[in-house]
């Protein structure tokens, strides 16, 4: 299996990907190689995954790493990225999910973080729309609610 992670530059996500045999190859493209070096420093439990010998570490803009990336590759894409407001912003859009859709093998899995459903409805609802029309197969939604999280880095008064 070859996974792809887009953001996670925690580690997080890329350590849990490492606890699976089956997976052969962890390519992770992060844009912010200050991320990753705080969590190495601050955060060695998250950080872990990046050790396992499968991880290519790739620092630099998604969307242009996925229009670079071979048709096909990916069994399972995940984004874990920032909140979708500025630069991140792309990564909601069209030809995004357009650049997933190349990238993934026939059959292959997305999953991505979206915001709260609680605050946020319009963005999922957008999302949902331009999954169902790119992906053309079955779209499906879940969540799970995170009290630290949605958009705590730019709206701490949220949390209290």
């Amino acid at each position: 299996m070859q996974v792809l992670v887009v953001g996670g530059g925690d580690g997080g996500v890329l350590r849990e990907i490492a606890k699976h045999d089956s997976v052969e190859s962890i390519d992770i493209c992060e844009i912010d190689q200050l991320v990753i070096d705080v969590c190495k420093d601050f955060f060695p439990r998250l950080y872990v995954g990046y050790k396992d010998p499968r991880v290519r570490l790739h620092v630099g803009d998604a969307v242009e790493f996925l229009r670079n990336s071979p048709e096909g590759k990916y069994d399972a894409i995940i984004v874990d990225s920032s909140d979708p407001i500025g630069p991140a912003q792309e990564l909601v859009e069209k030809p995004f999910f357009q650049a997933i859709a190349r990238a993934l093998k026939p059959g292959g899995v997305l999953s991505n973080l979206a915001e709260s459903m609680w605050l946020h409805t319009h963005l999922i609802q957008d999302m949902l729309s331009i999954c169902r029309e790119v992906f053309k197969g079955g779209v499906h939604y879940a969540w799970a609610s995170v009290p630290t999280y949605p958009r705590c880095s730019t709206s701490l008064h949220h949390l209290f």
